[in-house]
């Protein structure tokens, strides 16, 4: 055992003493207390001790000892492991791609990253990293082994590992690349669905999230599915962000209990989302994932589905040294709007798929479905006067018949743009009825007649439904405005917007 080893071993029992040797009834003595007695068993190995040792070497391993007995996200790192640590911030670097944490004595993997060599090979969130090159890192800190682990992108690491439904340990032989984080990318899928995967919540997550959503909604999405599988968390604002689009302004997002600045909830500023929401979530979802899915479960306002998260709801601050190194400290823990704990337990889905290739489809299924009950629908119209195609959602569709002007009203194919819009058509040819429904609203009209029910209320509209062709017509904007739509005019386009 090399002399380093033997003085922090010493230097952390030393310090252990020192800490629950701290008086724990009152705060006045707290505050009366001394550092004598660290500083004379400090002096006494400087003095004493079998090799000569670096007084900063020896203040370093004392910090290490002390912070390494609080919790296993607590640590300190010098200043070539802080440059580490930022450098990871950054967005690129060459490295295998995957977020790990010091759990216990392992160096744990958080989550792979999509689309990395990490996740190409099958490394898995919960792997606990035993070797790198050969070298054992089991009792190392995350910074060191983050750096043999980076290299230049070209390179080869091995990475051994230990899984817990594996007897022996894996083996992984990874080139190194250059890896750069995207933490947003999105896509329009069938249905109208739109697709946004987060990989973690930096501090541009929020922004390019919101981009991408305003983006999808362009685009006419109905639903939106949220990919938080293997997001490992993150920035604590960032991850708030985002869970505040899906709760009304003022909803509660988060509890935070900190000894040190109070208990503190979090309150949503923005407005719902509005439309239907599915949350994937697997076991390398941590921290702020775990804070966006509790949001999601608690209010209500989506469904999960994958299997149990992480686990890790504490909060970790910061703290720059003088000797350009820092310490991160656990300072809080976070609970859910319902005050539940997920530390440990992590949070379970609504819906469980263990299959990882199933997840995704299943969150199509079941947000294809929220669709259809909310009675669908999309979002922008426009119609071209003699033209029988219709412009919806970012897509040209063929309707049936070409709107037409009847002194001055727009007349509109019923049923194409009807069932574009969301509502449900009946039409009985007996007594030549046509019934629209969309939600708790009803129109009612007869062809040839001006004569109209709303909601059982008679009214009249600006000309009678005809049939032509054997389609049937009917005024739009009179139609489109008692559903909540807005109907503008424009050098021969009619624009409908459902917002």
């Amino acid at each position: 055992m090399s002399h380093r080893n033997r003085c922090w071993r010493l230097v952390a029992v030393l310090v252990l003493l020192l800490v629950f040797a701290l008086p724990v009834q009152a705060q006045d003595q707290k505050a009366a207390y001394s550092l004598d007695l660290f500083k004379e068993t400090f002096q006494y190995i400087l003095d004493n001790y079998v090799d000569d040792i670096d007084p900063r070497d020896l203040e370093e391993m004392a910090i290490k000892g002390m912070l390494q007995q609080l919790d296993m996200y607590t640590q300190y790192m010098n200043g070539e492991e802080y440059s580490e640590f930022l450098l990871e911030t950054d967005g690129q670097f060459g490295g295998v791609g995957m977020r790990i944490e010091k759990m216990g004595d392992y160096i744990t993997v958080v989550a792979p990253l999509p689309g990395t060599p990490a996740e190409k090979a099958g490394i898995k969130a919960g792997d606990k990293i035993i070797k790198v090159d050969g070298k054992d890192v089991v009792g190392m800190n995350v910074q060191p082994v983050a750096a043999l682990i980076r290299g230049e992108p070209g390179t080869v690491v091995t990475i051994t590992v230990k899984r817990d439904d594996t007897a022996e340990p894996m083996l992984f032989v990874l080139t190194r690349e250059i890896i750069q984080m995207e933490v947003v990318v999105s896509e329009m899928l069938e249905g109208s669905i739109g697709y946004i995967k987060l990989t973690g919540f930096s501090t541009l997550s929020a922004s390019k999230y919101n981009a991408a959503l305003a983006e999808l909604r362009a685009k006419g999405a109905k639903g939106i599915i949220l990919d938080l599988r293997n997001n490992p968390g993150g920035y604590l604002g960032s991850a708030l962000s985002v869970a505040s689009s899906f709760v009304g302004e003022g909803d509660n997002l988060l509890h935070i209990e900190s000894r040190a600045d109070g208990d503190n909830t979090y309150y949503s500023t923005s407005k719902a989302l509005g439309m239907p929401l599915v949350v994937l979530i697997n076991e390398g979802s941590a921290s702020g994932s775990e804070i966006v899915a509790g949001v999601v479960q608690d209010h209500g306002v989506g469904t999960l589905v994958g299997v149990t998260t992480f686990g890790k709801a504490s909060v970790q601050h910061l703290h720059e040294l003088p000797n350009s190194g820092a310490i991160k400290v656990t300072t809080a823990q976070y609970l859910t709007p319902n005050k539940r704990l997920i530390s440990g337990v992590g949070i379970v889905p609504d819906v469980l798929e263990e299959d990882p290739d199933k997840q995704l489809p299943k969150a199509v299924e079941i947000i294809l479905e929220k669709i259809k009950a909310s009675g669908g629908g999309v979002d922008l119209l426009k119609l071209t006067i003699g033209k029988n195609e219709v412009w919806a959602d970012g897509a040209v569709k063929t309707i049936g018949a070409a709107p037409y002007l009847n002194a001055g009203t727009t007349m509109a194919p019923l049923r194409s743009i009807a069932e574009l819009m969301g509502y449900k058509v009946d039409y009985k040819a007996a007594d030549s009825k046509i019934t629209l429904n969309k939600g708790s609203k009803e129109l009612v009209m007869w062809i040839g007649k001006t004569r109209v029910t709303e909601n059982g209320k008679e009214g009249q509209l600006s000309a009678a439904p005809v049939v032509k062709d054997g389609v049937t017509f009917v005024p739009l904007r009179f139609i489109a405005e008692f559903f909540g739509a807005k109907v503008s005019w424009s050098n021969g386009q009619v624009s409908i917007s459902l917002d």
